[in-house]
């Protein structure tokens, strides 16, 4: 794993946070997920758009420079991976006003490999923070993530304690249902993410309110990020779906997105 601070100028090389930091003690913070691939990051206008957007949400107040070089550090360090952006309080109490701290971080990893997804449900109710912007509260999402795994599935969906849908544990879902495609509303407590845009700003989407019996009658579903693009689902509950069009077209068209930079 690599990491750098902000330290008012640059983004120095750092494997740690400081332990009186908000965002470590409170999880007070706010990010965006990134692939860099070949000194690239991927969709940064449309990241950078999203966190300064949430920084302004929280009354986060940073210098756009400071975000233009943690992608610059990224981009430059000459490894292909998992990268996230975090803006935190900084330090001080509970209450006290944020003093942003930002610091950056890259895993080395593959790109993802599989063509399609295995899904569950996850039971518990889910209730999300602040209509959904990106915050360092993740635990609950890392749980559902853990027991779909032990149940052998990649991802879980969450719905919130109106049993609406939410979204997966970690992206965004769409439904195929007929000749539409829907997808959780804002208000149900998704995550605006750049890859759901991407998708929303390509194919007529409906965005509403969804539950359960929409999920089990969907002709087909797909899970949005920034890491992967699209990944179609093939199973649902080990309940194998229909043959899939919309996903793994919309796959290859963000793969070929990518591709062109």
């Amino acid at each position: 794993m690599l990491g750098w601070l902000w330290d008012g100028q640059e983004f120095a090389p750092s494997a740690s946070v400081p332990l009186s930091d908000r965002g470590f003690r409170y999880g007070m913070s706010l990010f965006e997920s990134l692939a860099v691939r070949n000194g690239v990051v991927d969709k940064w206008p449309a990241h950078r758009l999203r966190l300064l957007t949430a920084c302004v949400e929280r009354d986060f107040f940073i210098a756009e420079t400071a975000i233009d070089r943690a992608a610059a550090v990224l981009a430059s360090a000459g490894v292909n991976g998992f990268a996230r952006i975090y803006v935190t309080a900084g330090d001080g109490g509970p209450a006290a006003p944020p003093q942003p701290r930002i610091f950056a971080m890259l895993e080395p990893r593959e790109p993802e490999s599989a063509e399609s997804w295995e899904l569950g449900f996850c039971e518990e109710p889910w209730v999300p923070l602040f209509a959904g912007l990106k915050t360092g509260n993740y635990w609950r999402n890392c749980e559902a993530l853990t027991q779909a795994r032990a149940r052998g599935c990649e991802e879980a969906l969450l719905f919130n304690d109106h049993a609406e849908l939410v979204s997966a544990c970690c992206g965004n879902i769409f439904l195929v249902l007929g000749n539409s495609i829907a997808t959780p509303s804002r208000g149900s407590g998704c995550r605006s993410g750049v890859a759901r845009e991407w998708v929303i700003k390509r194919r007529k989407v409906e965005e509403r309110r969804l539950r359960r019996e929409h999920v089990l009658r969907a002709d087909e579903l797909f899970v949005t990020n920034s890491w992967f693009g699209v990944m179609p689902i093939s199973t649902l509950e080990g309940r194998p779906l229909g043959q899939r069009r919309v996903g793994p077209k919309l796959a290859g068209e963000w793969q070929a997105d990518v591709e062109r930079g």
